[in-house]
């Protein structure tokens, strides 16, 4: 910039740049500096993912060291550093958790393994309501979905060579991620809904009258009575 009185505009380049790009654990290796590293950062509309990101890309990020208070509930449940607002209050208001306002969430986080067993427990719990037909119809649905990728934007014969090594459409989908544990769910319980809308009041019923106990408890009980009888 220039000092001429009413000049903001520069024209020369940068003066003094760095030989090596900045590295955040270039020279501290601890178990800190990789947990911050680790961190998924989720649940975030894009601007205040970028913003948490650049503190974590150039060692800003400093985590909490106790829980501190939503600005919803009024309650210490936030556990991460930078949000304002817990995870239960940001699902049910479908807000950001840094800045509160209601934009498009880019990433959620992905659910444990246990939660993802009882979230597919209680789909195929759902599923066995449905006509032979529609089921059939939701496990092909899923057989797909397992081996569906994210869409990725358009890159030249080039980049593509420069980072897979490899030439043609098999670069591009080896660039291509699968999609995660969390987005696989929400399909299939969207698809689930979805042969569900077809079927009207008669898949409640249906469900209600669903035992989930197994075949053996009626044969231990069966064996209990010959048993009985002899």
């Amino acid at each position: 910039m220039s000092c001429q009185r009413g000049n903001v505009n520069r024209v020369r380049p940068q003066k003094y740049k760095n030989v090596i790009a900045f590295k955040n654990n270039r020279y501290d290796s601890s178990k800190r500096i990789k947990m911050i590293n680790d961190k998924e950062i989720a649940e975030v509309c894009k601007k205040c993912q970028d913003i948490i990101a650049w503190k974590v890309k150039y060692r800003k990020y400093k985590p909490l060291s106790q829980p501190k208070t939503c600005i919803k509930c009024h309650n210490k449940s936030v556990k991460d550093a930078y949000y304002n607002v817990c995870l239960p209050c940001a699902k049910n208001l479908e807000v950001c958790c840094k800045c509160g306002n209601k934009e498009e969430i880019v990433s959620h986080f992905s659910p444990s393994e246990k939660e993802q067993l009882q979230a597919m427990a209680q789909l195929d719990h759902e599923v066995k309501a449905l006509p032979e037909r529609k089921r059939r119809t939701y496990y092909r649905y899923l057989k797909k979905l397992k081996g569906k990728k994210k869409p990725q934007p358009a890159m030249n014969s080039e980049s593509i060579n420069a980072v897979s090594g490899v030439d043609g459409e098999a670069g591009k989908e080896d660039l291509a991620p699968p999609i995660t544990p969390h987005e696989y769910i929400t399909s299939a319980r969207r698809k689930l809904e979805e042969l569900k809308d077809g079927m009207g009041d008669h898949f409640e019923d249906d469900l209600e009258g669903l035992s989930i106990t197994s075949d053996d408890d009626d044969d231990d009980d069966d064996d209990d009575d010959w048993e009985e009888e002899s």
